[in-house]
């Protein structure tokens, strides 16, 4: 469907507040505000997941023209039995809504809609999706009318999905610059300027984009999918936070792939001692023994005495079958 351009003005208006807010709260009730006077919607909310593993985040919610009651309900018991949480068409389309009525054609007549959403929230029509931004889960976004209003059409569907990718990325953005998830780990930042010069760089992205020119970083944009950058033996996961909204330039993440929370439940299995762990992820991470020496301020002689010990917990002769086994991965021949 074509929208008018009365509705792509309005939908630029809606964007351009989407980043002028400094936390999630303000933006997401902005967002539903506008939309309850754009196209009509009754309530909405907002849960935050664990980009890891989807779980959502009891604290992590936000709720438009509901109650708490009914949000607890939800989180406690019948998120399970919510087409948008247990339908498999959303594992592989993000920022993308869908109508409750077309994943479950017979809607009134299920369990999810006479136990919850006609007696608990008060609402009957939804229109949702799982919201992504660089590779990462920030959760699940969700509009709702009630029994006598109408189903969502072609143009709201159309104006919603304008609007996700937004979301995804604002919410994306402050949970990094929150300090949530790779700069718990040891993380490159480079901060560029308009132009995408850099005009700051920490020793750890020095270290990453050596020998590299700076146009061969990927930006991964708005998309959903995650972007990576190699140099040599070593991967890096790349995300983007801008600086803020009367700068242009961003600042760029490097986060060595594959990250240590990917790792820790296949070394914790072969129990390692906390520097020969610090000394496996290294490796599998693409450093050299004489960088793990100067990384960790010990002699090379040291890294390699260790990964002697390593190597024989895991039964293992070659630096490349450790990456394989820490993931559960077959080597490579």
């Amino acid at each position: 469907m074509v929208l008018s351009g009365k509705d792509y003005r309005k939908v630029i208006g809606i964007i351009d507040a989407i980043y002028s807010f400094p936390d999630k709260k303000a933006m997401v009730l902005t967002v539903c505000d506008e939309l309850r006077r754009f196209i009509g919607i009754n309530s909405a909310v907002f849960v935050s997941a664990d980009p890891k593993t989807r779980e959502f985040h009891f604290a992590g919610y936000e709720i438009f023209n509901n109650t708490e009651a009914s949000m607890l309900s939800y989180l406690s018991h019948y998120s399970m039995r919510d087409p948008f949480m247990s339908n498999g068409w959303f594992k592989n389309h993000f920022n993308d809504a869908a109508r409750i009525t077309d994943l479950v054609p017979g809607l009134i007549n299920t369990e999810f809609a006479c136990d919850f959403l006609l007696p608990v929230a008060s609402v009957f029509y939804a229109l949702g999706a799982w919201l992504k931004a660089q590779g990462d889960i920030a959760g699940i976004f969700i509009i709702n009318r009630q029994r006598h209003e109408r189903d969502f059409s072609s143009r709201d569907r159309e104006i919603v999905n304008i609007l996700l990718p937004h979301v995804a990325n604002s919410i994306h953005n402050m949970d990094l610059i929150g300090g949530r998830d790779p700069l718990k780990e040891s993380c490159g930042v480079i901060m560029t300027d308009e132009a995408g010069s850099p005009v700051f760089m920490n020793d750890a992205a020095r270290q990453a984009i050596r020998g590299v020119a700076m146009e061969h970083v990927p930006d991964p944009g708005l998309g959903p999918g995650a972007a990576f950058f190699k140099n040599g033996a070593r991967t890096f996961r790349v995300r983007t936070v801008p600086l803020c909204k009367r700068k242009k330039g961003k600042f760029i993440l490097l986060e060595p792939d594959p990250p240590v929370h990917r790792l820790d439940p296949g070394l914790d299995r072969f129990k390692l001692s906390h520097r020969e762990k610090e000394i496996a992820v290294l490796v599998i991470q693409g450093h050299s023994n004489r960088e793990i020496a100067d990384r960790l301020f010990i002699r090379e002689q040291t890294v390699k005495g260790h990964l002697i010990n390593i190597f024989g917990k895991f039964e293992i002769s070659r630096r490349g079958e450790l990456a394989a086994k820490a993931l559960g991965l077959r080597a490579i021949e």
